[in-house]
Formats: C-alpha cells, sequence, structure tokens
C-alpha cells in the first residue's frame, strides 16, 4: 500500500510541474475571504482527475487556510501540521471534485482561520499560488 501511495506521490510530483494555470484572478478583500478563479489548461480526460496544489508560505501554528469551493463547500484545509517548519513554502495538495469545474473554470474561496482571529483573507506570503493539476487516475 505504501509504495502505490509513493508511486501517486511521484506522478503527482511530476504532474505538478507540466500542468500550468492558464488564468488566474483574485478577487475579494482582506476582511473576509479571497475568491480565486482558475483555469484549465484543457479538459481533463477520462483518466485524469484534477486537484488543487497550494504553495503555502509560513504558517503560525493552529492556523489553517481553508480551501472551499466559491459556494461554500469545503474541499480541504491547509496547515502547518505534519509539514516541515521554516520560511520556506509547503506545497498541499487538494482533490477537487468534478462539479467544481464550470466551463473549464474553477472559483476557490480562500480563508485563513487563525486561532484567537476573525477568519480572513490570507496575506501577502500565506499563500504564494494556487494552481490546477493532473492526475491520473485508473478504472
Amino acid at each position: 500500500m505504501y509504495k502505490q501511495w509513493r508511486n501517486l506521490a511521484s506522478i503527482i510530483i511530476a504532474l505538478m510541474y507540466s500542468a500550468g494555470c492558464a488564468g488566474c484572478a483574485i478577487a475579494g478583500s482582506e476582511t473576509q475571504q479571497s475568491v480565486i478563479e482558475l483555469g484549465l489548461a484543457r479538459p481533463a480526460t477520462s483518466r485524469e482527475a484534477v486537484w488543487i496544489q497550494v504553495h503555502a508560505g509560513a504558517l503560525p501554528r493552529g492556523t489553517e487556510i481553508r480551501v472551499s469551493t466559491s459556494e461554500g463547500v469545503l474541499l480541504g484545509t491547509v496547515s502547518p501540521f505534519g509539514g516541515p517548519q521554516g520560511p520556506e513554502a509547503v506545497t498541499y495538495t487538494i482533490p477537487l471534485p468534478q462539479t467544481a469545474i464550470v466551463n473549464n473554470r474553477v472559483q476557490l474561496r480562500l480563508e485563513v482561520d487563525e486561532p484567537g482571529a476573525p477568519v480572513r483573507a490570507p496575506r501577502p506570503g500565506e499563500v504564494e499560488s494556487v494552481n490546477l493539476i493532473y492526475v491520473p487516475i485508473s478504472h
């Protein structure tokens, strides 16, 4: 089982660098949330899934970035737990449901939940990039 996950991780890493964001726009303010719209470089084939890749900068312990659809459906969270601590960015990969893709575009809501503070949009350096990647699937 471990070997299968390691192989999948290797494939994902290879695809991360080959897949790009066709278009990326950030809308919103720092008051509550940040909405990001990403375009697919091409439609996924029947043997691929589309996942979200978040490059997060240093986050204080206990802080997490929630990644949701524009309708508020939680897709996953990014947090420093389990990842290497330090100033360099860490990459997190989150599966994306097919229903979140509309007209080859995806709208994501990013919210930072920091202990003792109201939920807010990410500050510069907390999220360095958000991309869509293609991941091979088997049927």
